[in-house]
């Protein structure tokens, strides 16, 4: 079984059919986004270094009835966000 990022998948599995095609449809368009962009933020793996935005993570968890945090199959370290502000400045510094 595949590891990931997010538990959307299963947060969906939870409901009956008929809700979860509902609901489904409901977060494609509070997100403002396509089905297919949906689908990979559902499928995201846990080693992947892509993000769900946190508005768009919000949108799903509260469709979901649920906090984004509950959403994250994962845990934020300092180290890593320390790392991703050092490389995001020397991007800018490149530019």
């Amino acid at each position: 079984m595949k590891d990931y990022k997010y538990c959307i998948k299963e947060k969906l599995a939870e409901l009956p059919v008929s809700k979860y095609r509902a609901i489904k449809v409901q977060i494609i368009k509070g997100l403002k986004k396509t089905p297919r962009t949906f689908n990979r933020y559902c499928s995201l793996s846990a080693d992947d270094h892509t993000d769900i935005p946190a508005q768009d993570l919000d949108i799903i968890a509260s469709h979901l009835e649920c906090t984004a945090d509950e959403l994250k199959n994962y845990k934020v370290n300092k180290s890593t966000v320390m790392y991703k502000i050092r490389r995001r400045s020397k991007k800018k510094v490149a530019i």
